[in-house]
């Protein structure tokens, strides 16, 4: 093989190709730079999902992931607002949203936030949103859900370590506890039993705390009743119908009898049909649905990769990574 020429070479460009060498070099670097491609492929795909305008003359996406071992808290406040400013005001905003529950303060905080940058709010469940997503949810004008698709009982979630582990309990749990020791007691003295073994137990409850779990509970009934009187059923005529259907989903949000764990499943169609919630159903097929969900498992995928639990907010414009350990 002979040499290249001398003009071949001239402008630094290799053989065979019409890019100079610098950018031959950047691209195989971007291409193993798996990192900054997959976000460029989820920005494609948030891209691709703002072209169903359905109408709307401006249309954004804000993405709000959480994995699993993490909870919406204060710090995503700062993170979801800067998400937002990055979009500025629109029509309509889509808040993909994909989390176990956490505080609910922080949950209204958050439907806040987003409403103040739309006409028209609405919250999408590629997989779960539960307790204080669900919240998130119900402050929405609209639920787009798939096939697959979960919202859960609004109960509220505290903070335990088992063995150095901090894991989330439903509040009403010790609530339960209490309530259930109660009646045993009294029904010992019923029977005229001794109820020391009992009274032993009641003892070591903390009423203060159980007090405090009362309160969390009432307050995430309190919230979701607000954002539902003055969102998702705020056009509902007569007040006296608006009420029982506020009514109906509170019940159904807040039964343990219904519910048992916080982990049970309301797919969408029990969320449409028999909370009469304002709920968008998508098909496997729905191409609209096949986009969401692909940026949702690239999404996830990528805060698997993260050490602890993490976050990812992120619009077109902008990606924060927030971890247990750091923010970003």
């Amino acid at each position: 093989m002979s040499e290249p020429k001398e003009a071949e070479l001239k402008g630094g460009y290799v053989k065979g190709t019409d890019k100079p060498k610098a950018e031959v070099l950047s691209a195989v670097l971007q291409e193993h730079d798996v990192f900054t491609a997959q976000r460029a492929k989820r920005v494609e795909l948030l891209e691709k999902m703002e072209r169903h305008s359905e109408g709307y003359s401006s249309i954004a996406y804000v993405a709000f992931l959480c994995s699993e071992g993490s909870s919406i808290d204060s710090h995503d406040i700062p993170a979801i607002a800067d998400a937002l400013l990055s979009i500025g005001e629109v029509d309509q905003l889509n808040l993909i949203i994909n989390g176990p529950g956490g505080d609910g303060t922080v949950a209204e905080k958050i439907i806040q936030l987003c409403r103040s940058h739309c006409t028209h709010f609405r919250v999408l469940v590629p997989n779960r949103a539960k307790s204080a997503a669900t919240i998130i949810a119900l402050g929405a004008d609209e639920i787009v859900m798939g096939y697959c698709s979960e919202i859960g009982p609004i109960d509220a979630q505290v903070m335990i370590v088992v063995a150095g582990v901090p894991r989330y309990i439903s509040a009403q749990s010790f609530i339960d506890s209490k309530a259930s020791l109660e009646q045993e007691f009294y029904q010992t003295i019923k029977d005229k039993k001794d109820p020391k073994a009992v009274l032993q137990q009641i003892a070591t409850l903390d009423m203060p705390f159980i007090d405090h779990c009362g309160k969390l509970m009432d307050f995430s009934r309190e919230i979701a009743r607000k954002c539902l009187n003055e969102h998702m059923f705020r056009g509902i005529k007569p007040t006296t119908t608006k009420k029982q259907m506020v009514d109906a989903v509170l019940k159904g949000l807040s039964s343990v009898d219904t519910f048992k764990v916080h982990g049970r499943m309301i797919n969408g169609t029990s969320a449409k049909n028999d909370l009469k919630l304002e709920v968008k159903l998508l098909g496997k097929t729905d191409e609209f649905w096949k986009d969401l969900w692909q940026y949702y498992v690239r999404a996830e995928m990528m805060l698997s990769r993260l050490p602890g639990s993490s976050k990812l907010i992120e619009t077109k414009n902008e990606i924060l990574v927030l971890t247990k350990t750091q923010r970003q």
